[in-house]
């Protein structure tokens, strides 16, 4: 089959079923599949304060534990625990994207499956509107792209560079397009699940498992489909655009693993991202 051919009916089905969650999004934005999720009017006022608060605190909000509990640190008996837990439950909901790595955290612990209408929201803010969503691209640009010089039709300097950007920025799109509906269609969650253990070397392993792994509605980990098949549609679609003969199939196994494998790393500082908030606030 054609290269132009398959990539098209790859698109073709990325749009189907995107179409398919955003009807179910438009008969019921707040439904997801979950009995428990909060549907009120108070807490659709809850949530419509808690989002025009500002990026100032995120400070705060490290230090307040919207991650892995510190080791040592208890939370269960005293008054600054539970208003700390508070401000980390306050914070989830917030759904902050990493300027970063571009993921919104949730933790172990304190699990609490998304809405309807906070995917509808996350869609946006990961793909869109937030420095992470371009962050990611530019780096992966940099570190794939540009320094094996691939391809090769784009040349080298800023302006090769600025092409390659662009064409991962738009696959980083698509690959969003695609996760965001399918996880909603498979009750995943598209935030980063943060470890509750203590401990560097657990948090780390923790951070590499949940590169494959994500939570279902029910808090239980499952494969995370949406996001690695993503990765691999986009990357078959990019193909329309690339310059140059690919084989399809080869390039979109390649390049995908490639860049899934980045997302260890990217998980990693996801994992302890609180922690170098703390650092960067006490320099």
């Amino acid at each position: 089959m054609p290269k132009r051919s398959f990539a098209v009916i790859v698109a073709a089905s990325i749009l189907l079923v995107t179409f398919g969650a955003v009807t179910s999004f438009a008969r019921d934005p707040m439904a997801d599949g979950d009995a428990t999720a909060p549907r009120s009017g108070d807490y659709e006022e809850t949530l419509l304060a808690q989002s025009q608060s500002g990026l100032s605190d995120l400070v705060t909000l490290a230090q307040a534990g919207d991650s892995p509990t510190p080791q040592g640190q208890d939370h269960s008996s005293d008054q600054n625990g539970t208003a700390a837990q508070g401000s980390a439950s306050e914070g989830q909901r917030q759904l902050r994207v990493n300027p970063l790595t571009g993921l919104v955290s949730d933790t172990e612990g304190s699990y609490t499956p998304l809405t309807g209408e906070e995917r509808w929201k996350l869609y946006w803010k990961m793909n869109y509107f937030s420095v992470g969503a371009y962050f990611g691209p530019f780096f992966s640009a940099l570190l794939l792209d540009q320094a094996t010089g691939s391809p090769a039709e784009w040349g080298g300097g800023f302006a090769g560079y600025g092409r390659r950007v662009a064409s991962r920025t738009a696959s980083a799109i698509l690959q969003g397009t695609f996760q965001a509906p399918v996880a909603y269609l498979l009750h995943e969650d598209v935030r980063y699940i943060a470890s509750k253990q203590p401990g560097f070397k657990r948090r780390a392993l923790h951070a590499n498992v949940y590169s494959f792994l994500t939570y279902n509605n029910s808090g239980r980990p499952t494969l995370n489909i949406a996001n690695l098949g993503g990765y691999y549609a986009s990357t078959a679609v990019s193909t329309v655009w690339l310059p140059g003969h690919y084989k399809v199939l080869s390039y979109t196994l390649s390049n995908s693993t490639e860049q899934i494998g980045l997302t260890l790393p990217v998980n990693i500082l996801q994992e302890f991202w609180p922690e170098v908030v703390r650092t960067f606030h006490r320099h």
